[in-house]
């Protein structure tokens, strides 16, 4: 049934167009051979696929139509109605035709404009109940695998601005610390030349002192024996 019903909407590719032709195949072989060759030499890279256009999903199809089967009405009603256009798809007649013929047999049936419109709204509601429920489904997929990426993103956005900073400061200080020692190591330098002047004033001092000293014993032994 539900195979039916995907038929009334989908057309879907048929046995002759699936066919590949041996030449085409071997083309396309030849083809896919080449540009093997031509990208060996090329670093792999990888690739994100980013394209969120969007398309017609055949398990999709078959999840929603499934829930129209599930509520299918009872007696004629538009699922009827589009069957009965589908089976007049391979007659010579154009489409207003194909629709007022059906809707003609339909009539003997006790079927009108107006109930076929409603049985449609009835299906149409039944897709609105499943879009609803899906997107419920979906924010909280967003919510699971995006919106709780998103705030770890943020968190370490955080951490790294906040680690940024501490490198920052620290970087400062290391700095502010070379300066200190850069002038501490020409106070030492200074001090250590005023020590050692100091020092070295003090010994010549003492050896002039003390060979005037010793000078004048050597004067006194002399002259005065």
């Amino acid at each position: 049934m539900l195979k039916n019903l995907k038929s009334l909407f989908i057309v879907e590719e048929t046995t002759e167009e699936k066919k590949e032709t041996p030449k085409q195949a071997k083309a396309e072989k030849e083809v896919s051979q080449k540009n093997v060759e031509e990208t060996s030499n090329v670093s792999p890279k990888t690739y994100t696929n980013t394209d969120t256009s969007g398309g017609v999903d055949g398990k999709i199809i078959e999840k929603l139509l499934g829930a129209i089967e599930k509520n299918n009405l009872e007696g004629f009603d538009y699922l009827e109605f589009k069957k009965a256009i589908k089976a007049l798809e391979k007659m010579p007649m154009d489409e207003a035709t194909k629709f007022r013929s059906t809707f003609a047999t339909a009539s003997t049936l006790g079927v009108t404009l107006d109930k076929l419109v409603a049985s449609t709204g009835h299906y149409i509601s039944i897709l609105e109940n499943e879009n609803t429920t899906f997107l419920k489904a979906f924010e909280g997929q967003l919510t699971s695998n995006v919106g709780d990426k998103e705030k770890e993103i943020t968190q370490f956005d955080a951490i790294i601005k906040e680690k940024s900073e501490q490198i920052k400061k620290l970087t400062e200080e290391i700095t502010r610390h070379q300066t200190q020692i850069e002038e501490l190591k020409k106070t030492v330098a200074e001090s250590k030349s005023k020590i050692d002047k100091t020092r070295n004033d003090f010994k010549v001092s003492y050896l002039h002192l003390r060979s005037q000293l010793e000078q004048d014993v050597e004067k006194m032994k002399q002259y005065l024996k």
